[in-house]
């Protein structure tokens, strides 16, 4: 592909140097992804949180970057075409659309999004869609699933010009759908843009992020990018349809904004209006069952999951697989092949006679999503470690704190991810909320292993442990250094020797 063909589909401010005939074969926002000249890779530099990508053009043109894109005008001299815009994560999305020959396009895409529930709703849609015979990958939290290729995530949602790779690479292996997360940051950061969607899920919206979004209007507005932009390719032909949460009050407010001409499927237990409405629910240890109308018809659901947050996420599953035209006796026996969900609600299970569970639980709302479900099962008492990230939002810390010393028995307030915060101080934010709520059924261990040792020994038969905060991570972030940290792993250790 010619550059010139590249550069006629984004805003360009200025251009220095001849683009008529160079050739382009791939685009990155990674010095380190430019192997060779014979690649032919245009450098994109985007604006980092730290660092400007500016940095990094000698490095790109040393491995043999044939072009660089930048909002900023670099210091050095370029002897390849540079081109200045005026947003490079726009630029990058645009252009990496347009080099892998839109393979959103190729694809039924489903994006889900939300505070809580994400993860989830990705593994029983993938059990749904594989139950009816579709070759589905999976983007997201934990892990980027391309058929026989499984990736770390370090991102919730990849890089832009990652998002199209992956994309082309499911294209190339001819797969049916792709189901991902979406998060806040990458619809506001234009991860997205140039990914055309079939289906948008709206979870819940509570509040985190807010370091980054400022404040909850924000972080609504932006949510809502993935449903306001449905149906507006005309490259793709399909219908759209957006499966929205009716009993989450932004919920509602995200159906407003639904153009015109796209399909929408609500869902709730409260909302008598919800296309998809749940009833009689029962909580049981490991299970989960409701019922819910599909088409005037009655169906008993039987989730292997725990807790009325779940039941939330199979509605979500169920609204999404009835938009594909999925029947429901293939919906309810792909929901049943989902047995666990890695750092949701898991098991940790050595033989001890009480319960240990592990879940990424790192904000107030989802804190007690998780802990209200442990209480309805009935443990004699309910034991909670839990601590909150640092360089992030530090008003839901308190909120956390008040949480979890209300509904739970004995709590141990530990360090999550300090990242470049000091974790005693962190504490102390969690340890206000405590106190407002009048409790004293505390301690503060900031050793995140002396903290599950000490829950853990302190455990009786009957008793629930609930470790929260980390889930499926296996590290640790400190202001000078990543350790290995796994709760799962860390617990089983501890109950071994115990």
């Amino acid at each position: 592909m010619l550059l010139r063909e590249v550069l006629a589909i984004i805003d360009v401010q200025h251009i220095s140097g001849t683009v008529d005939s160079v050739e382009v074969n791939g685009v990155t926002y990674d010095s380190r992804k430019v192997q060779n000249k014979h690649n032919r890779y245009i450098f994109v530099c985007i604006e980092g949180f730290k660092e400007s990508g500016t940095k990094y053009i000698a490095q790109a043109l040393e491995k043999g970057a044939v072009a660089i894109v930048s909002q900023e005008k670099p210091a050095m001299d370029i002897k390849v075409p540079f081109i200045q815009v005026d947003n490079a994560r726009s630029a990058l999305a645009k252009i990496a659309a347009k080099i892998y020959n839109y393979p959103s396009d190729k694809l039924k895409v489903i994006g889900i999004t939300g505070t809580n529930g994400k993860t989830t709703i990705t593994y029983l849609l993938e059990a749904i869609l594989q139950e009816h015979g579709q070759h589905t990958g999976v983007l997201g939290t934990i892990e980027y699933r391309l058929g026989q290729k499984v990736l770390p995530a370090p991102t919730t949602t990849p890089q832009a010009s990652d998002l199209q790779e992956f994309l082309a690479e499911m294209v190339k292996q001819k797969f049916d759908y792709v189901v991902m997360e979406v998060s806040s940051h990458a619809l506001e950061l234009n991860r997205t843009e140039g990914c055309e969607y079939d289906t948008a899920v709206f979870t819940n919206l509570t509040r985190d992020h807010l370091d980054f979004h400022k404040d909850f209007e924000h972080y609504l507005a932006a949510k809502a990018k993935l449903f306001t932009g449905l149906g507006s390719n005309q490259r793709k032909k399909s219908k759209t349809s957006a499966v929205i949460n009716i009993d989450d009050p932004a919920g509602a407010k995200i159906v407003q904004l639904i153009p015109a001409g796209v399909e929408v499927f609500t869902y709730g237990f409260n909302e008598k209006n919800a296309f998809l409405k749940g009833e009689e629910i029962a909580l049981f240890p490991g299970k989960t069952t409701f019922s819910c109308l599909i088409n005037q018809k009655k169906y008993q659901v039987q989730l292997n999951l725990t807790g009325k947050h779940n039941a939330y996420n199979a509605l979500a599953a169920i609204g999404t697989a009835i938009s594909q035209g999925i029947p429901p006796e293939t919906i309810l026996k792909g929901l049943a092949k989902v047995n666990s969900v890695p750092g949701r609600f898991e098991l940790v299970e050595c033989g001890q006679k009480f319960t240990v569970v592990v879940d990424y639980a790192h904000t107030d709302d989802a804190l007690y999503n998780v802990l209200t479900a442990a209480r309805e099962l009935h443990p004699k008492r309910l034991i909670t470690v839990f601590g909150a990230g640092g360089d992030r939002d530090r008003f839901k810390r308190p909120l956390m704190g008040q949480v979890a010393a209300t509904l739970s028995d004995y709590c141990i307030v530990t360090s999550d991810n300090p990242r470049s915060e000091d974790p005693e101080k962190i504490a102390l934010d969690i340890e206000i909320g405590i106190k407002k709520a009048g409790k004293t059924n505390y301690s503060i261990i900031i050793d995140r292993h002396e903290a599950l040792v000490k829950a853990l020994e302190m455990a009786e038969p009957g008793d629930l442990v609930m470790i929260a905060g980390k889930g499926h991570e296996n590290y640790q972030i400190f202001k000078d250094k990543v350790i290995h940290c796994d709760d799962r792993e860390t617990a089983r250790k501890i109950l071994k020797k115990r």
